[in-house]
């Protein structure tokens, strides 16, 4: 395997044990870690945030987000308030009960964080996040570039369109099973 499909394939299991060991960890608390991510953007956010800011804050397609929200507010931790701008709009607001339990995760997910990276030297760490720091630009920018061609051309659209497969993503290789 070339460095490249290495990188990649290693980006992406290391990408999915994080968030493996964190679910594992999260578990007494019933919330996945796709649950305290929408908790945690909640939580820090400045000002109310709609479904729709949230789904692209966290990277999510909107029916992704609404699952998630629709399992929040049934177990308490979320409610949806109309916006007073735009109707079609909702502001999502914390529970004091998921206030409480956003900063308990915090504290969970941060000891986390300092277990998985407690090996690596200030400078190793630094390197790591400058090197990914280039790739997520190189992608937005990629990303944006798409669009830009997209929209140029006529009758060509980006993302899905009703009637046309779209190839799924080749596995990086194998991960291991959830317990």
């Amino acid at each position: 395997m070339n460095p490249d499909q290495q990188f990649g394939t290693l980006l992406k299991r290391v990408y999915h044990l994080w968030h493996q060991v964190i679910n594992e960890r999260l578990r007494e608390s019933d919330m996945s870690h796709s649950q305290w991510r929408v908790v945690l953007e909640v939580s820090r956010s400045a000002a109310p945030m709609t479904q729709s800011a949230l789904a692209a804050e966290l990277g999510v397609e909107s029916p992704t987000m609404v699952r998630l929200l629709d399992r929040l507010a049934e177990k308490g931790w979320i409610a949806r308030e109309p916006c007073p701008d735009d109707r079609r709009a909702h502001f999502v607001r914390l529970t004091p009960r998921a206030q409480r339990l956003a900063q308990e995760l915090e504290v969970v997910v941060g000891d986390v964080r300092r277990e998985l990276l407690q090996d690596l030297r200030v400078a190793e760490l630094a390197a790591s996040i400058d090197a990914l720091s280039k790739i997520e630009k190189r992608a937005r920018d990629a990303i944006a570039g798409s669009r830009e061609r997209s929209t140029d051309a006529p009758g060509k659209s980006v993302g899905r369109s009703v009637g046309k497969s779209v190839a799924k993503p080749r596995s990086a290789g194998p991960i291991p099973p959830r317990r």
